[in-house]
């Protein structure tokens, strides 16, 4: 297959998730049509991936490439991929995902119909340990950059990975930030609603799985991050200057982001802390009703 042949590039980036690898594979290689390639990147797991890495490409001989490399965290996974790929527009599937049957149709046919975008996201499925399965339509937006922006940021909408495809040639010039090793979407995802012309449409594309478990296990990499995600974000090498006077309120939200989920892991002293940064810098942010009465009755609870 010749490069220019190539819409789509699905990028699977796998770190320990061996044993949910195979199905996020399978959901990629399944898709219809034959302009799309499919790509693992190993970042140096220390699990049974590079096993499972191996019997996949003996079962799709050909149509899987695989890459290895020693462990560098999912940004620099993220930008290996635009570096190894040829598609014209990009998907990054977790591992622990899947890919839903038309995933790759339904983009196809909206590119067909509304043109080239830097971006278009869709919605999609969340899939609890439990089995209930909830349905997420994806946010409509408009043509309003600024909007599209703080409409993000505000968190009026989300944007999930695979229920995302972004244009090769905003990769090349909006990278991953690879210090950090968690929340490295945000300053990626506010940057191109910034700086390109983006939409969307409503229909899911992907089956995202929740874990039980996965807050806990991540909180000292989000207490890391912090505020490092608002400094990425407003780099102004990318950045247009207009949207710099957000960068108060963005920290703010942030410093909220981080007071919820020290709330909600037990961590209530700790939690006060971010919320109080979060009013002092930005004191309009803090009234909504959901971080107050978890501000409150942190207060009882330790």
């Amino acid at each position: 297959m010749k490069s220019n042949d190539i819409l789509f590039s699905i990028i699977i980036p796998a770190y320990n998730y061996g044993h949910m690898l195979a199905r996020a594979v399978e959901s990629a290689l399944s898709q219809e049509g034959d302009d799309y390639e499919v790509i693992v990147i190993d970042d140096g797991s220390t699990d049974d991936t590079p096993a499972v890495v191996e019997m996949l490409v003996e079962r799709f001989p050909q149509r899987l490439r695989t890459i290895r490399q020693q462990n560098q965290g999912p940004a620099a996974v993220r930008n290996r991929g635009v570096a190894e790929s040829l598609g014209e527009y990009l998907i990054f599937l977790d591992a622990d995902d899947r890919l839903l049957p038309d995933a790759l149709t339904k983009f196809r046919n909206f590119l067909v119909n509304s043109g080239q975008f830097g971006m278009v996201f869709a919605g999609h499925r969340s899939i609890h340990p439990d089995g209930r399965i909830k349905v997420h339509r994806a946010k409509s937006i408009g043509n309003d950059r600024m909007k599209n922006f703080l409409g993000y940021i505000r968190k009026d909408f989300g944007i999930s990975n695979g229920a995302t495809i972004m244009a090769r040639e905003v990769l090349s010039k909006i990278r991953y930030p690879e210090h950090l090793r968690n929340s490295e979407d945000i300053p990626v995802f506010a940057q191109v609603l910034a700086c390109c012309n983006c939409t969307s449409f409503p229909d899911p594309v992907v089956d995202i799985f929740k874990h039980d478990d996965s807050l806990r296990n991540n909180i000292s990499l989000i207490m890391k991050t912090g505020a490092q995600v608002v400094d990425c974000l407003f780099d102004p090498k990318v950045l247009p200057t207009n949207f710099m006077k957000f960068r108060d309120e963005m920290y703010a939200r942030q410093c909220l982001s981080l007071f919820r989920s020290l709330y909600l892991v037990g961590q209530y002293a700790t939690a006060r802390i971010h919320f109080h940064q979060a009013a002092r810098v930005s004191p309009g942010v803090i009234w909504q009703w959901s971080f107050v009465s978890k501000y409150l009755r942190s207060y009882f609870r330790g």
